[in-house]
Parts: structure tokens; C-alpha cells; sequence
């Protein structure tokens, strides 16, 4: 794991990390880019439990897996890299928890 402020996280392009395997790293930067554009945490969690229950094709067929379009076309790429749906779910439902960690501490 890098260790590098918000402001360079908020920089991370996701998918890239994603498609390279780099699922690790890009929790932080995706949980940031999240928190931007207003996502809520349980929006990201209803989205892996689509994910995990439908596959990731079908999920990445939905008009708007989140609710706004400038969160959508955040996800959309995270759903186009193919990672497999479990893998992509687990990880969904841990960007919701950092996200959601965020969101209580304050941040």
C-alpha cells in the first residue's frame, strides 16, 4: 500500500489501478473520488450486492447504478474492468466501509 496525502489520492486514476489488479490501493482513492461527488456508502453497497447477485455485466448495463449521473459515470469504469463479480463486489462493499469510516470520523 502507497502512503500518499488525499489530495494525491484524489489524483489515482481507479480504474487503472483496478485493471492492473491493484485492488489495495485503489480503495482509498476510490472512497475519496466518492465522498466528492456525494455518494452514499450505502448506495456502494446496494451496488456490490447488484453486482454479486446479477454479475457484473448486468450491472454495468443499468441506465444508473447510482444515483446521479456524475456518480454513475464514476462507477462506470470500475465496472468495465472485468475483475470478476465477486471480486468487484467484495471490493465495492469495501470502499463503502471506508467511505462510511469517513463519514463518521468526521472527514
Amino acid at each position: 500500500m502507497r502512503f500518499r496525502t488525499d489530495e494525491q489520492a484524489l489524483q489515482d486514476d481507479v480504474a487503472a489501478l483496478l485493471a492492473a489488479g491493484d485492488f489495495t490501493d485503489s480503495l482509498v482513492p476510490a472512497a475519496l473520488q466518492a465522498d466528492r461527488l456525494g455518494v452514499d456508502p450505502r448506495s456502494l453497497a446496494f451496488l456490490a450486492e447488484v453486482v454479486r447477485r446479477g454479475g457484473l455485466d448486468y450491472a454495468a448495463r443499468l441506465p444508473e447504478p447510482l444515483p446521479t449521473p456524475e456518480q454513475t459515470a464514476l462507477v462506470r469504469p470500475w465496472l468495465a474492468i472485468g475483475a470478476g463479480s465477486d471480486r468487484l463486489a467484495r471490493w465495492l462493499d469495501a470502499v463503502a466501509a471506508v467511505l462510511e469510516a469517513r463519514h463518521l470520523s468526521g472527514r
